[in-house]
Order: structure tokens, then C-alpha cells, then sequence
């Protein structure tokens, strides 16, 4: 068949890319998702408080951003292609690395303990979970930015609709496993099964991506993915990456506590601080398909700004709320303000760099998911001697800054649309 140039490329194997890449942005939600969603039973079986369990969501996030990063840059010399089949392998490898990590407590204690060291219990639950985390959200780390660059490479005129149509996949993949579990959960399914589903889709994906064809830039070029190269992209993306670590941290926080908030400080019924995330990321949705329509030579700065100023009083209000079912009326009203905010973001440092979309996706996504990687190691602490109100005051005023400096970038960056309409 060959691999031929964007234009040139055949109407089905467009389609085709783009519903793999639709459908790895869902695999890449369920790997992170299945986690937050499991935190309550992994914590208990594992006899560790689920909010220093939570640390494990840092290890995984520091996996994604490692190889975000790094592989997004590389992806423009050496490829997309292989760097999606590859995020697939590990994705497998991780989620299974949950399902085995129980067994080796006792033994990795036994060998500490012959050694002539000590380790809490605590401590060897953790990280027997480590080497499962980090593969996981190294391959999470990938899907995401190989998504948004292989997307903005296949659609460059209308990445601002593709953006948001894979953060709707994305959302699905929040769903999905969230409603599964609690409906499984309470009935005695052991959480391992999810894991162990995870890992047979995270396999079944990367064989899916063997027949992909992609357009040229996508493939890999001498004089891209280098250090030089990353030098050229780095100003155009540094509003855009540090907006991006602005949002996913309140927003990453958000889905990790926000059922152990409804249930242990509001008192929720355990139903409904399982069903909370869902109801959050459907909101999510429905506001993601709705921008997915704004208009593609829009600024950017504006809405970007608008949407985080939003959310910003809205996480300011949870200050004044004593009931868990105002408190998850606002959670919903949060998650439209963060709609489209995300995809934009992407959307707006990709196109400044359409020739290095994989290197600006990777620096800006891989800035976000700093706050993955630092939101449970803040606000964890918080949340454990019950500083609630500290708490929504720094994710406030996490989104206030992001909205204020996306504002005033736009008077000194002339037009996030001008490489689009060469």
C-alpha cells in the first residue's frame, strides 16, 4: 500500500488513523481512570489509607511525563507510529503489573527483612505497585501526545474540532471503566479484573496500530526531534505548556479526590462517590462536543482564559458548600467550565508548529502532566488533616493565574493562526 503524503492519502486510511488514534485516547483514559476508580478497594486490599495510596497516581504521572516529553520530541525523527504501538506494549505490561503486585508484599518484605532492614507495610504496598504505575502512565504518556500530534498531522485545518472530538474519546474512556466498577464492585468483583481487562484492550490496541498509514510528517525527518528543533518550538509553547500544567492540576485533582472528598468529608453515600466521577466527566463531555463547533480561526487566548476564569470561582465556591449534593452540582458545573480547555490548549501549540507537532505536543502535554504528577503530593497531605479549605483556595487560584496569563499572551503573540493559513 505505501505511505503517502497528507493530501494524497486515500479517504479510508484518513478514517481509518483517526479512529485508532479516537480509540487510543479512550484506552489511554481507561489506564488513568482505573486507577482513580480503584483507589478505595486497591487501599483497602492492600490495608494502606487511600490517601497515601494516592501517591501511586504520582509515580504513574511521572512515568507519563517522562516519556511525553521525550518521545514526543524523538516521534518527529523516528516516527509516530511506533511510538503509539510502542505506548500500547507498555500500557499492557503495567495494568498487569497491578494485577500481580499484591503477591509480592510478603516476599519483597521477607528479602528487606534478610537484608537486615525494616520497611512499613505501607511502604512495600506502595511500591510493589511502582514498576505497574510507571509502565502505565509511561504508556498513557504517549497515547496522548502521539493522539494530538498525529491528529493535528492528518486534520492541520481542523485540529481545533479533532482536538475536542478526542478529548470526548478521552471522556468516554473516563466513563466507561468507572461505571463498570461501580456497578462490579459492589458486587465482590475484585478490582484486579479491571486491571487485567485494561491490559488485554492496552494488547489488543498495539495490534490494531500495525496496519496504520500515516501522512509523511508523521513518519519522522532528519532535522526534526532534535535539540536544535526543540530550542525553535520551546518560545511559541511556553504560555500554552505552563496553562497546560494550570489546568490539569485542578482538574487531575479533581477526578483523584473527588470521591473520597464526597465520601469521607461530606459523608456520601458509596454509590454515589463512585458515580460523581462519571457525572464529572460526562459533563466533560457534553461541553467538549459542544466546542468541538467554535469557530477554527478563533482566538484562542480568549476562550481559553474565559473557561479558567470560570472554573476558577466555581472551585472558589466550594468554600461555602456544607452538603454532598451541592458540592457535586458544583463538581458538574466545573467540569463544563473545563471542556474545552484542554483541547485548545494542545490545539493552540500544535498549529503554531505543524512541522513539529509531535516535539509541541510533547512539551506542552508533558508540562501538564506535572500536576498529575504533583496534585495527590500537595494537596494529599490536605486532604488527610482535613485543610479542605486550603485546598479549593490553591485550586482557585491555580486556574485564576492560568486564566490571567493565557490573557496577556495574546497582546504579545501576533496570531495563533498564522502558520495554519500558510
Amino acid at each position: 500500500m505505501g505511505i503517502m503524503e497528507n493530501e494524497s492519502l486515500l479517504k479510508r486510511h484518513v478514517t481509518f488513523a483517526t479512529w485508532i488514534v479516537l480509540l487510543s485516547m479512550v484506552l489511554f483514559a481507561t489506564t488513568s481512570n482505573v486507577v482513580f476508580g480503584s483507589l478505595g478497594r486497591v487501599s483497602e486490599s492492600f490495608g494502606v489509607p487511600s490517601e497515601i495510596f494516592s501517591v501511586t497516581v504520582s509515580v504513574q504521572f511521572f512515568g507519563f511525563f517522562v516519556t511525553c516529553l521525550f518521545l514526543g520530541i524523538l516521534s518527529d525523527r523516528f516516527g509516530k507510529k511506533r511510538m503509539l504501538i510502542g505506548a500500547c506494549i507498555s500500557a499492557c505490561l503495567g495494568a498487569f503489573g497491578w494485577v500481580l503486585a499484591p503477591g509480592f508484599v510478603e516476599p519483597l518484605g521477607n528479602l528487606i527483612a534478610r537484608c537486615g532492614f525494616e520497611c512499613s507495610r505501607e511502604a512495600l504496598s506502595v511500591f510493589s505497585v511502582t514498576i505497574g504505575a510507571l509502565l502505565l502512565g509511561a504508556g498513557g504518556g504517549v497515547m496522548e501526545s502521539m493522539g494530538a500530534a498525529i491528529l493535528t498531522d492528518l486534520h492541520p485545518d481542523r485540529s481545533k474540532y479533532y482536538m475536542n472530538v478526542s478529548q470526548v474519546a478521552y471522556c468516554v474512556g473516563a466513563i466507561l471503566p468507572t461505571v463498570a466498577i461501580g456497578k462490579l464492585y459492589p458486587m465482590g468483583v475484585s478490582w484486579k479484573w479491571a486491571f487485567g481487562v485494561t491490559s488485554a484492550g492496552s494488547l489488543l490496541m498495539a495490534l490494531l496500530c500495525l496496519p496504520l498509514c500515516l501522512p509523511k510528517m508523521s513518519q519522522g525527518r532528519e532535522g526534526h526531534g532534535d535539540f536544535k528543533s526543540t530550542l525553535r518550538v520551546i518560545p511559541s509553547v511556553a504560555v500554552p505548556s505552563i496553562c497546560c500544567f494550570c489546568y490539569v492540576f485542578p482538574e487531575m485533582a479533581t477526578a483523584t479526590f473527588l470521591g473520597i472528598y464526597l465520601k469521607n468529608h461530606l459523608h456520601a453515600p458509596e454509590a454515589m462517590s463512585i458515580y460523581c466521577l462519571p457525572m464529572f466527566w460526562t459533563a466533560v463531555i457534553i461541553g467538549r462536543m459542544a466546542c468541538a463547533y467554535l469557530p477554527q480561526k478563533q482566538r484562542y487566548e480568549y476562550v481559553i482564559s474565559a473557561f479558567m476564569l470560570i472554573a476558577s470561582f466555581i472551585a472558589a465556591a466550594q468554600l461555602w458548600v456544607t452538603t454532598w449534593q451541592v458540592s457535586m452540582v458544583l463538581f458538574v458545573l466545573i467540569g463544563f467550565a473545563f471542556s474545552g480547555t484542554w483541547p485548545m490548549i494542545v490545539s493552540l501549540a500544535s498549529t503554531r508548529n505543524l512541522e513539529d507537532s509531535g516535539t509541541a505536543a510533547g512539551i506542552t502535554i508533558s508540562t501538564g502532566s506535572l500536576g498529575c504528577i504533583l496534585h495527590p503530593i500537595v494537596l494529599g497531605p490536605l486532604f488527610h488533616s482535613g485543610n479542605i479549605m486550603a485546598v479549593f483556595c490553591i485550586l482557585s487560584g491555580v486556574l485564576l493565574f492560568g486564566a490571567v496569563l493565557m490573557f496577556i499572551s495574546s497582546f504579545w503573540y501576533n496570531s495563533p493562526r498564522k502558520e495554519e493559513k500558510q
